[in-house]
Protein backbone atom coordinates (compact mmCIF):
# COMPACT_ATOMS: atom_id res chain seq x y z
CA UNK A 1 0.00 0.00 0.00
CA UNK A 2 1.07 3.36 -0.57
CA UNK A 3 2.64 5.27 2.73
CA UNK A 4 1.01 7.55 5.15
CA UNK A 5 2.62 10.07 6.70
CA UNK A 6 1.07 12.51 9.18
CA UNK A 7 2.78 15.42 10.44
CA UNK A 8 3.06 16.83 13.86
CA UNK A 9 3.94 19.92 14.63
CA UNK A 10 6.82 20.89 17.36
CA UNK A 11 7.48 23.53 19.74
CA UNK A 12 10.62 25.01 19.62
CA UNK A 13 12.01 23.89 22.57
CA UNK A 14 11.92 20.12 21.57
CA UNK A 15 15.03 18.27 20.82
CA UNK A 16 13.96 14.77 19.28
CA UNK A 17 17.77 13.70 19.43
CA UNK A 18 17.34 13.84 23.10
CA UNK A 19 14.28 11.67 23.24
CA UNK A 20 15.76 9.37 21.04
CA UNK A 21 18.89 8.72 23.17
CA UNK A 22 16.43 8.19 25.92
CA UNK A 23 14.85 5.31 24.12
CA UNK A 24 17.94 3.97 22.74
CA UNK A 25 19.86 4.10 25.78
CA UNK A 26 21.52 0.72 25.18
CA UNK A 27 19.17 -1.62 27.32
CA UNK A 28 17.01 -3.77 25.36
CA UNK A 29 13.80 -2.33 24.83
CA UNK A 30 11.02 -4.98 23.19
CA UNK A 31 8.43 -2.23 22.79
CA UNK A 32 10.07 -0.10 20.19
CA UNK A 33 13.06 0.29 18.15
CA UNK A 34 14.93 3.13 17.81
CA UNK A 35 18.03 4.51 16.34
CA UNK A 36 20.16 7.92 15.41
CA UNK A 37 16.97 8.74 13.27
CA UNK A 38 13.77 7.43 14.23
CA UNK A 39 12.20 5.20 16.39
CA UNK A 40 9.68 2.25 15.05
CA UNK A 41 6.63 1.39 17.24
CA UNK A 42 3.56 -0.63 17.47
CA UNK A 43 0.60 1.65 18.26
CA UNK A 44 -2.60 0.60 19.14
CA UNK A 45 -5.40 2.88 18.40
CA UNK A 46 -8.98 1.51 19.04
CA UNK A 47 -7.71 -2.10 19.14
CA UNK A 48 -5.88 -2.01 15.53
CA UNK A 49 -1.94 -2.18 15.68
CA UNK A 50 -0.19 0.39 13.72
CA UNK A 51 3.00 -0.06 12.92
CA UNK A 52 4.79 3.40 12.60
CA UNK A 53 8.14 4.81 12.32
CA UNK A 54 8.79 8.23 13.63
CA UNK A 55 11.65 11.19 12.73
CA UNK A 56 12.18 14.43 12.62
CA UNK A 57 12.03 17.17 9.53
CA UNK A 58 11.66 20.92 9.07
CA UNK A 59 10.89 20.69 13.12
CA UNK A 60 7.79 18.34 12.54
CA UNK A 61 7.92 14.87 13.64
CA UNK A 62 6.92 12.99 10.69
CA UNK A 63 4.71 9.83 11.66
CA UNK A 64 4.49 6.89 8.73
CA UNK A 65 2.22 3.91 8.90
CA UNK A 66 4.28 0.90 7.82
CA UNK A 67 1.63 -1.63 8.14
CA UNK A 68 -2.30 -0.89 8.46
CA UNK A 69 -4.84 1.65 7.35
CA UNK A 70 -5.92 4.48 9.79
CA UNK A 71 -9.18 4.78 8.86
CA UNK A 72 -11.68 8.07 9.81
CA UNK A 73 -10.42 9.53 12.76
CA UNK A 74 -7.28 7.22 13.31
CA UNK A 75 -5.05 9.93 12.33
CA UNK A 76 -6.37 11.79 14.44
CA UNK A 77 -5.86 9.53 17.48
CA UNK A 78 -2.73 8.28 16.05
CA UNK A 79 -1.32 11.87 16.26
CA UNK A 80 -3.03 12.43 20.01
CA UNK A 81 -0.60 9.24 20.87
CA UNK A 82 2.94 10.33 19.21
CA UNK A 83 1.92 14.15 21.49
CA UNK A 84 1.54 12.46 24.71
CA UNK A 85 4.28 10.31 23.84
CA UNK A 86 6.52 12.86 23.76
CA UNK A 87 4.86 15.55 25.87
CA UNK A 88 4.42 18.48 22.82
CA UNK A 89 1.99 20.21 24.25
CA UNK A 90 4.06 21.20 27.95
CA UNK A 91 5.44 24.83 27.37
CA UNK A 92 9.29 23.94 28.85
CA UNK A 93 9.68 27.64 29.43
CA UNK A 94 8.71 28.08 33.22
CA UNK A 95 10.63 24.60 33.93
CA UNK A 96 13.90 25.94 32.70
CA UNK A 97 13.77 29.52 34.30
CA UNK A 98 13.45 27.13 37.84
CA UNK A 99 16.25 25.25 36.94
CA UNK A 100 18.41 28.45 35.71
CA UNK A 101 18.21 29.65 39.24
CA UNK A 102 19.78 26.74 41.09
CA UNK A 103 23.58 26.94 40.29
CA UNK A 104 23.76 23.02 40.95
CA UNK A 105 21.01 22.48 37.66
CA UNK A 106 21.47 25.15 35.71
CA UNK A 107 23.66 23.10 33.05
CA UNK A 108 20.20 20.88 32.84
CA UNK A 109 18.73 23.98 30.63
CA UNK A 110 21.74 23.61 28.08
CA UNK A 111 22.84 19.84 28.17
CA UNK A 112 18.95 18.71 28.23
CA UNK A 113 17.25 21.16 26.33
CA UNK A 114 14.18 20.02 24.68
CA UNK A 115 14.53 16.23 26.11
CA UNK A 116 10.57 15.90 27.19
CA UNK A 117 9.16 13.40 29.72
CA UNK A 118 8.78 10.71 27.19
CA UNK A 119 5.73 8.40 28.56
CA UNK A 120 3.77 5.34 28.36
CA UNK A 121 0.49 6.43 26.98
CA UNK A 122 -0.60 2.74 27.92
CA UNK A 123 -1.38 2.85 31.74
CA UNK A 124 -1.27 -0.64 32.69
CA UNK A 125 2.01 -0.98 30.86
CA UNK A 126 3.34 1.71 32.66
CA UNK A 127 2.26 -0.22 36.02
CA UNK A 128 3.13 -3.88 35.20
CA UNK A 129 6.74 -2.00 33.84
CA UNK A 130 7.20 -0.42 37.19
CA UNK A 131 6.21 -3.87 39.00
CA UNK A 132 8.50 -5.76 37.28
CA UNK A 133 11.44 -3.02 38.12
CA UNK A 134 11.58 -3.02 41.90
CA UNK A 135 14.32 -3.42 43.26
CA UNK A 136 16.61 -4.77 40.47
CA UNK A 137 18.52 -3.36 38.11
CA UNK A 138 17.60 -2.13 35.08
CA UNK A 139 19.01 -5.04 32.77
CA UNK A 140 17.68 -7.59 34.24
CA UNK A 141 14.30 -5.77 34.43
CA UNK A 142 14.21 -5.42 30.86
CA UNK A 143 15.02 -9.01 30.52
CA UNK A 144 11.85 -9.71 32.38
CA UNK A 145 9.62 -7.46 30.27
CA UNK A 146 10.93 -9.29 27.26
CA UNK A 147 10.50 -12.36 28.20
CA UNK A 148 6.69 -11.39 29.57
CA UNK A 149 5.79 -9.51 26.17
CA UNK A 150 7.61 -12.42 23.54
CA UNK A 151 5.62 -14.84 25.72
CA UNK A 152 2.05 -12.84 26.13
CA UNK A 153 2.13 -10.25 23.85
CA UNK A 154 1.96 -10.33 20.48
CA UNK A 155 3.69 -8.49 17.77
CA UNK A 156 3.88 -7.25 13.98
CA UNK A 157 6.76 -8.50 11.47
CA UNK A 158 8.30 -6.34 9.23
CA UNK A 159 11.14 -6.09 7.21
CA UNK A 160 12.70 -9.19 9.46
CA UNK A 161 12.14 -7.81 12.51
CA UNK A 162 9.33 -8.48 15.15
CA UNK A 163 7.64 -5.22 16.55
CA UNK A 164 6.44 -6.22 20.16
CA UNK A 165 2.92 -5.80 21.17
CA UNK A 166 2.37 -5.64 25.44
CA UNK A 167 0.03 -8.18 26.42
CA UNK A 168 -3.58 -6.73 27.47
CA UNK A 169 -4.74 -7.13 31.19
CA UNK A 170 -7.38 -9.82 30.38
CA UNK A 171 -4.00 -12.16 29.56
CA UNK A 172 -2.00 -11.37 32.42
CA UNK A 173 -5.46 -12.02 34.51
CA UNK A 174 -5.94 -15.70 33.75
CA UNK A 175 -2.35 -16.64 34.63
CA UNK A 176 -0.77 -18.24 37.81
CA UNK A 177 2.34 -16.78 39.68
CA UNK A 178 3.84 -20.19 39.20
CA UNK A 179 3.91 -19.18 34.65
CA UNK A 180 5.48 -16.03 35.61
CA UNK A 181 7.30 -17.56 37.81
CA UNK A 182 9.51 -20.10 35.30
CA UNK A 183 10.54 -17.14 33.94
CA UNK A 184 12.35 -15.84 36.89
CA UNK A 185 10.20 -13.06 38.05
CA UNK A 186 10.25 -13.68 42.16
CA UNK A 187 6.74 -15.39 43.33
CA UNK A 188 5.51 -11.72 45.24
CA UNK A 189 6.16 -10.42 41.95
CA UNK A 190 4.22 -12.47 39.82
CA UNK A 191 1.16 -11.99 42.35
CA UNK A 192 1.48 -8.16 42.08
CA UNK A 193 1.17 -8.49 38.10
CA UNK A 194 -1.52 -10.42 38.47
CA UNK A 195 -3.19 -8.88 41.11
CA UNK A 196 -3.14 -5.45 38.62
CA UNK A 197 -3.99 -7.57 35.49
CA UNK A 198 -7.21 -8.12 37.77
CA UNK A 199 -7.87 -4.72 38.86
CA UNK A 200 -7.64 -3.92 34.99
CA UNK A 201 -9.59 -6.45 33.13
CA UNK A 202 -13.07 -6.11 35.54
CA UNK A 203 -13.06 -2.40 34.77
CA UNK A 204 -11.98 -1.75 38.72
CA UNK A 205 -9.20 0.50 37.18
CA UNK A 206 -8.92 1.97 33.62
CA UNK A 207 -6.76 5.52 32.74
CA UNK A 208 -10.17 7.44 32.23
CA UNK A 209 -11.37 6.24 35.52
CA UNK A 210 -8.48 7.68 37.20
CA UNK A 211 -8.59 10.76 35.36
CA UNK A 212 -11.60 11.80 35.96
CA UNK A 213 -10.41 11.59 40.17
CA UNK A 214 -10.21 14.79 41.18
CA UNK A 215 -6.81 15.26 42.27
CA UNK A 216 -3.01 13.50 42.54
CA UNK A 217 -3.99 11.69 46.49
CA UNK A 218 -6.96 10.02 45.10
CA UNK A 219 -5.31 8.83 42.15
CA UNK A 220 -2.86 7.42 44.12
CA UNK A 221 -5.03 6.11 46.85
CA UNK A 222 -6.55 3.96 44.07
CA UNK A 223 -3.33 2.46 42.70
CA UNK A 224 -2.22 1.90 46.17
CA UNK A 225 -4.96 0.46 47.20
CA UNK A 226 -3.77 -3.03 44.95
CA UNK A 227 -1.91 -5.11 46.58
CA UNK A 228 1.91 -5.05 45.17
CA UNK A 229 1.66 -1.02 44.09
CA UNK A 230 3.26 1.31 46.73
CA UNK A 231 3.36 4.69 46.62
CA UNK A 232 7.11 4.10 44.46
CA UNK A 233 5.08 2.43 41.53
CA UNK A 234 2.19 4.75 41.95
CA UNK A 235 3.81 7.77 41.03
CA UNK A 236 6.05 6.22 38.75
CA UNK A 237 2.98 4.98 36.51
CA UNK A 238 0.75 8.70 36.88
CA UNK A 239 4.23 10.22 36.46
CA UNK A 240 4.86 8.28 33.15
CA UNK A 241 1.34 7.52 31.64
CA UNK A 242 -1.11 10.38 33.30
CA UNK A 243 1.75 13.00 33.36
CA UNK A 244 1.11 13.90 36.47
CA UNK A 245 3.45 16.81 36.83
CA UNK A 246 4.42 16.28 40.77
CA UNK A 247 4.93 12.73 41.70
CA UNK A 248 8.28 11.94 42.97
CA UNK A 249 8.98 8.56 43.66
CA UNK A 250 10.85 8.27 47.21
CA UNK A 251 13.01 5.72 47.54
CA UNK A 252 14.33 5.48 44.09
CA UNK A 253 18.13 4.68 43.92
CA UNK A 254 18.46 6.60 41.20
CA UNK A 255 17.08 10.18 42.07
CA UNK A 256 18.90 9.63 45.18
CA UNK A 257 21.88 8.69 43.52
CA UNK A 258 21.80 11.61 41.34
CA UNK A 259 20.54 14.05 44.36
CA UNK A 260 23.57 13.25 45.94
CA UNK A 261 25.80 13.90 43.17
CA UNK A 262 24.90 17.35 42.61
CA UNK A 263 25.03 17.84 46.86
CA UNK A 264 21.30 18.47 47.31
CA UNK A 265 21.15 15.28 49.99
CA UNK A 266 24.06 14.25 52.24
CA UNK A 267 22.08 11.64 53.14
CA UNK A 268 19.76 9.80 51.48
CA UNK A 269 17.80 8.35 54.05
CA UNK A 270 16.60 12.48 55.14
CA UNK A 271 13.30 12.97 53.38
CA UNK A 272 13.08 16.65 54.83
CA UNK A 273 15.89 17.41 52.26
CA UNK A 274 14.34 15.97 49.33
CA UNK A 275 10.78 17.76 49.97
CA UNK A 276 12.82 21.07 51.17
CA UNK A 277 14.56 20.93 47.66
CA UNK A 278 11.64 19.84 45.49
CA UNK A 279 9.47 22.92 46.75
CA UNK A 280 11.46 25.02 44.90
CA UNK A 281 9.75 23.44 41.92
CA UNK A 282 5.99 23.19 42.39
CA UNK A 283 4.28 21.90 39.39
CA UNK A 284 7.70 20.44 38.00
CA UNK A 285 8.27 17.93 40.25
CA UNK A 286 8.09 15.13 37.83
CA UNK A 287 10.18 16.89 35.21
CA UNK A 288 12.80 17.37 38.00
CA UNK A 289 13.00 13.85 38.59
CA UNK A 290 13.49 13.05 35.07
CA UNK A 291 16.16 15.15 34.34
CA UNK A 292 18.26 14.36 37.61
CA UNK A 293 17.63 10.65 35.97
CA UNK A 294 19.29 11.70 32.91
CA UNK A 295 22.01 12.99 34.25
CA UNK A 296 23.06 9.74 35.92
CA UNK A 297 24.31 8.69 32.39
CA UNK A 298 26.60 10.54 29.81
CA UNK A 299 25.56 11.19 25.97
CA UNK A 300 26.98 8.46 24.10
Amino acid sequence: MNSQVISVECPLNFDFQECLWFLDRNFDDCMHKADANQVIKVIDIEGQPILTSIAFYDHKLQIEVLTGNLKNDDANKLTEFVIDWFDLERNMEPFYRLVKNDSRLVYMATAYSGLRLVGIPNLFEAICWAIIGQQINLTFAYKLKRRLVERYGSYIHYNGSNYHIFPNSEVLAGLSPGDLSEMQFSRSKSQYLINVAKAFANGEISKEKLMALPNLTARQKVLTNIKGVGIWTANYALMKSLKEQSCIPYGDAGLLNSLVNHKIIRDKKLPIEIDSFFKDYPGWESYLVFYLWRSLANKQ
